[in-house]
């Protein structure tokens, strides 16, 4: 690429019905973009609108209508963003129940024909969340984790999942020979999807082990993948032997959905036994292995959002935090109060918000 990887990135950005932020055209910085005010004054909202660009879903709340601002019918977010060498035009709206995607003027059927220009990560006060809220939430960290490596992982995915509906349809129905007629597709499928997994989690959990005992040396940090089977036996094999218990049940109790990344702390659940603040690194040095491994192998630049850096971390912790953002090459968003409490970064375009108005600024003095 003519421009470098650097080069890369979100370059313009525009909303409007967002929450309560003014309408507006921004101009970011392809490095570090640090975004300041008081509280309520509409930061995590633009971090928010950043994200729904990426994803057309909101990482505050599942019920996208409360995105849109009280005097308006929709929200409409739009981006130029460089990739490949190439400008590509992305926008979202959301009306009455309805998310529209547009990608260089045509209509997007598939989130995943877009998800690919905008590789994201949150870290914010409720980065915890994805050791807390149990192996729904791992097994979405993991899965968006292989597609930006691998983007064909999604077709395989979704072709386990109908397999997977449709003998369930077959348990509710207490039909065991139209289930069994189910396991050859979901055995095949399941585990090409769970080599998949286990390829990309060889490669990213030694280096956020690594970086996360750096940071945390007392907690003496593991990590474990559970496929969603008994270990040593094939995944048709346990869909053979569990399927009486499942006719029971009216569903499947074995196979990738059902898979989770276990992270402990002096051999007991992360989530249990570290302090919010240390939960905050961990996940952390998680999110931040990710993009590098994006960034290793993948063609887009990653972009992290992180959404009121200094809350729950010390100076020397969110110091850390920060320079191996910036070793990352991930294009980076911060958020704080005072832009005292943030650390120095490279080649930094800042933003000041008040009362929903975003306006680009200096340097703070």
């Amino acid at each position: 690429m003519a421009n470098g990887r650097s080069a890369q990135g979100l370059v313009q950005f525009g909303f409007q019905g967002f929450r309560h932020l003014a309408p507006t055209t921004l101009a970011f910085s392809t490095e570090s973009n640090v975004i300041y005010g008081r509280n309520a004054a509409g930061k995590t909202s633009l971090l928010e609108a950043i994200y729904f660009l990426a994803r057309s879903r909101s990482f505050v709340t599942p019920r996208p209508a409360r995105m849109v601002a009280t005097d308006h019918t929709e929200v409409v977010v739009h981006g130029r963003i460089t990739a490949q060498g190439q400008t590509h035009r992305l926008g979202v709206q959301y009306q009455k129940g309805q998310t529209r995607v547009r990608l260089n003027g045509q209509d997007v059927q598939a989130l995943s024909e877009s998800a690919w220009l905008l590789p994201i990560q949150v870290i914010n006060t409720e980065a915890q969340r994805l050791l807390t809220d149990g192996p729904v939430a791992r097994r979405a960290f993991v899965n968006w984790g292989v597609f930006h490596v691998e983007h064909a992982y999604r077709g395989l995915w979704r072709r386990y999942q109908r397999a997977l509906k449709q003998r369930n349809v077959a348990l509710r129905r207490g039909d065991g020979q139209l289930a069994a007629a189910w396991e050859p597709e979901m055995a095949e499928a399941g585990d090409r999807v769970d080599a998949r997994r286990r390829a990309f989690l060889e490669q990213l959990m030694p280096v956020a082990m690594t970086m996360a005992n750096a940071w945390l040396p007392d907690a003496e940090l593991e990590w474990r993948w559970r496929s969603g089977w008994s270990k040593g036996e094939s995944l048709r094999d346990a869909l053979q032997r569990g399927r009486a218990n499942e006719l029971t049940q009216g569903f499947a109790m074995a196979g990738p959905h059902r898979g989770d990344l276990r992270l402990l702390a002096a051999g007991e659940d992360a989530s249990a036994r570290l302090s919010r603040g240390q939960q905050k690194l961990l996940v952390a040095a998680l999110r931040i292995a990710l993009v590098e491994q994006w960034v290793s192998q993948g063609q887009a630049r990653p972009v992290v959002l992180v959404d009121d850096l200094p809350a729950e971390l010390d100076g020397v912790h969110r110091d850390a935090l920060v320079e191996r953002l910036q070793q990352s090459a991930a294009q980076r968003f911060f958020t704080t109060i005072e832009p005292s409490q943030i650390p120095e970064v490279n080649d930094a375009q800042w933003f000041h918000v008040e009362q929903g108005g975003v306006a680009a600024t200096g340097h703070p003095a």
